[in-house]
């Protein structure tokens, strides 16, 4: 706090589809009206397009409408001082409808509905992230070009590969203890952290929550955390899906076990639903792929060749592969999703991972392939490379329908259908490059 130990001001944020925080700044004196879910944003602030566009004529929710407001809902255990600026409170919310119910298209309501239904049944995810991202140059934002931070040269040029390398974490340990004292401060359950395989590249771990959807938040949460650090080292921060054409992107792993009323683990001693949770993710898998690669960029870092998981299979503790079993009995007994990009909306990935399991326990059948063995070339369908054959996975399925609801569906896809044509009618230099002087 400031001298006075007074807080100036309360930023009251939403999450918009694209996982992105999106709000305002009030004066302290709003305190009560906040906490009374008596502050209001437009509904169409959660459902604009990537480039925040409202998109009035695809969802109708803007002015066409009278781009009517929804009321922001604070999230319980919130309300706290911003670590990066002690005199100034934040609050995150979920959006409502004025009439009281939460609203159809805020993406943290998909995961509440979803998590009703495990809940209805007596049964209850416990849920851990892992999020990859990149430290990019403070120069990145004046040339839009993203460059390795010279801080992590270890001799001459960058290297191409610095996984697990201390040297490297070294170089980063003063951004990352500021990490740790902002999560510390705002209550979020930092763990393990590793420099991955690109350079620049770093995954940081969150500890697991018996309440799946404050592992979410805390996802959320934590990607602010990691921008506001790298800003005060003068670096960059992105969790675009793959920055650089030739390095590896950036993934967004989702640990989940489930406990029955008296909190056991329900895998433990048990690994036919184990394996019954994890097929319905795989049969699921396809129709849920826009959820959990959103955007252009989020294909290129599905395509072959690289160690992000592209295709429909399954192994025991094996990390090329969709779905992966770290352990089948314990109280770890748990799988990890590791299809989404650190891009995708995490209320989203969770809600589209929980229906998956949910549509296996139900149906209680086994996978369809066998795992994949160590030194076995994969031969499982591929996901699909195509934004638009997503969107059309998403349209057209029952699961996701169900999921989001329809109005949310529709207008999801109807905006990621529109972002995908906006960039298929862009000539790129490749374009020129390739064919101006062949054609």
């Amino acid at each position: 706090m400031s001298k006075s130990d007074t807080p100036s001001a309360i930023d009251v944020y939403v999450v918009d589809w694209h996982g992105a925080l999106r709000g305002k700044r009030l004066p302290v004196e709003h305190q009560k009206k906040i906490l009374a879910g008596e502050t209001r944003l437009p509904i169409s602030t959660l459902t604009q397009d990537i480039w925040s566009d409202d998109q009035d004529a695809i969802t109708g929710l803007g002015v066409s409408s009278g781009d009517p407001d929804g009321l922001c809902i604070p999230v319980s255990d919130t309300l706290l001082p911003q670590a990066w600026h002690p005199d100034r409170l934040q609050a995150l919310c979920m959006m409502h409808d004025i009439n009281g119910e939460p609203s159809e298209y805020d993406p943290r309501a998909a995961a509440v509905r979803e998590l009703a239904r495990f809940e209805a049944q007596g049964l209850h995810p416990v849920v851990a992230m892992e999020l990859e991202f990149y430290l990019l140059d403070g120069s990145t934002r004046e040339t839009g070009v993203p460059k390795v931070p010279d801080m992590l040269r270890i001799a001459g040029k960058q290297r191409d590969m610095q996984l697990y390398d201390p040297r490297t974490m070294d170089r980063v340990e003063p951004l990352f203890e500021c990490i740790y004292q902002f999560a510390e401060a705002m209550q979020i359950p930092a763990e393990a952290m590793l420099a991955e395989i690109g350079p620049g590249q770093f995954e940081l771990n969150l500890n697991h929550r018996s309440n799946a959807l404050q592992a979410a938040d805390d996802a959320i949460l934590l990607r602010q955390i990691i921008d506001h650090a790298a800003q005060r080292f003068g670096l960059l921060a992105t969790f675009m899906a793959k920055p650089y054409t030739n390095h590896d992107g950036s993934g967004q792993h989702v640990h989940v076990s489930v406990v029955d009323a008296d909190g056991n683990n329900i895998f433990d001693q048990n690994e036919d639903r184990l394996l019954h949770a994890l097929a319905g993710c795989l049969d699921t898998l396809e129709e849920m792929q826009l959820l959990l690669a959103p955007n252009r960029n989020s294909y290129r870092r599905l395509l072959p060749d690289g160690f992000a998981p592209n295709r429909l299979d399954w192994g025991y503790d094996h990390r090329g592969v969709a779905l992966r079993l770290p352990a089948t009995s314990g109280p770890a007994a748990r799988l990890e999703h590791r299809v989404a990009g650190a891009d995708a909306n995490p209320y989203l990935v969770l809600a589209a991972i929980l229906a998956g399991m949910r549509h296996g326990l139900d149906n209680a059948r086994p996978p369809a392939n066998p795992p994949l063995l160590a030194g076995e070339t994969p031969t499982a369908k591929r996901l699909t490379h195509d934004w638009l054959a997503a969107c059309d996975r998403a349209e057209a399925s029952d699961v996701l329908g169900e999921l989001l609801g329809e109005g949310f569906r529709k207008r999801f896809v109807d905006i990621k259908r529109h972002e995908a044509l906006r960039f298929l009618r862009e000539v790129s230099p490749l374009d020129w490059s390739t064919y101006l002087p062949r054609i």
